[in-house]
């Protein structure tokens, strides 16, 4: 039999009990390290969206602190995921390398730079991103109103429903509504099915729902766009609170379709009507002829629950 030391933490708030709960997992490299469906079979029990189990440090060639870690959801793995990402980059550079302002984790999708500023308790983290906005089978209007039979009538243009990928396998229907009234109408139900693109046809899929309620345009190309939204991630049966790799995905495409300027600022509110309010901050930094994108940071905080062994 075999332990693990975990805690947990509840991600993108300060506050207890707020935003995304999260299990990270300490692993110890040597004997007895849990096999990859030993760690299914524990994230399986911690019954939260995600558990991201985290190795050893080690320097890198570099120099830089780094961990690789593994992130599971309860049906399978998954090569990157939003919050366990600002979770981890909380409780590795905040309690386990306090002297430690900046690192690496090594996720399945890639290295992923840190940096912590004890002082706030933000953590940023340069997301790997290989953003992708499926064209090929176009998500109809009447497909949006089968996941969300309220929203007949009240979203009616098939220009506000698009589906985008942060990375090969993160798939979400993103759809536009005119107001808050409108997203305090979206209710759990069915899964979304979207037809995605034939190179692109794998991995897990949910929706995403916003509204934006406040944006300031870019003056020219040097200055900064900056935009509020307040959002809702609906898988099936279930609601997130605190969508990190949703919100990447979404403010990539909104960065690109607007493109006014190369840096686009989005603070994202999400959980609210399920009573677990969410702060999450994303940066997208275009390249120079504003057509494609160069960096993805994601922000923010974390606060520790819990803690204790999970035996195996």
């Amino acid at each position: 039999m075999g332990q693990l030391s975990f805690v947990t933490l509840d991600v993108f708030t300060q506050t207890r009990y707020a935003g995304n709960p999260l299990a990270v997992v300490r692993v110890h490299d040597g004997v007895h390290m849990p096999t990859t469906e030993q760690m299914l079979a524990i994230a399986k029990e911690f019954n939260l969206s995600e558990t991201i189990f985290l190795h050893d440090a080690k320097n890198g060639v570099d120099g830089v602190i780094e961990w690789r870690v593994r992130i599971f959801f309860t049906n399978g793995e998954l090569p990157f995921a939003g919050h366990p990402t600002i979770g981890a980059a909380v409780y590795a550079l905040g309690t386990l390398s306090p002297t430690s302002h900046q690192g690496r984790l090594m996720a399945n999708a890639g290295p992923i730079q840190l940096t912590y500023d004890p002082a706030s308790g933000i953590a940023k983290a340069s997301i790997p991103h290989n953003f992708h906005l499926h064209t090929q089978y176009p998500c109809s209007l009447e497909e949006l109103y089968d996941l969300q039979p309220a929203l007949r009538g009240v979203v009616t243009s098939s220009d506000a429903v698009q589906v985008t990928s942060p990375v090969k396998g993160l798939n979400f229907v993103q759809a536009e509504l005119p107001d808050l009234h409108a997203l305090s109408k979206i209710s759990t139900g069915k899964k979304p099915q979207p037809r995605l693109d034939d190179e692109w046809n794998e991995g897990f899929s949910a929706s995403h729902f916003y509204v934006i309620t406040s944006a300031t345009p870019a003056r020219d190309q040097n200055d900064t766009a900056k935009y509020q939204l307040r959002t809702r991630m609906i898988q099936g049966s279930s609601e997130d609170p605190a969508t990190g790799s949703a919100a990447c995905a979404l403010t990539s495409y909104l960065a690109l379709k607007n493109a006014s300027s190369r840096i686009s600022r989005f603070e994202l509110t999400q959980g609210v009507e399920m009573g677990r309010e969410s702060h999450i901050e994303v940066t997208i930094t275009l390249n120079a002829d504003l057509g494609s994108i160069e960096r993805v940071e994601l922000g923010g905080t974390a606060v520790k629950v819990m803690e204790g062994i999970v035996e195996y």
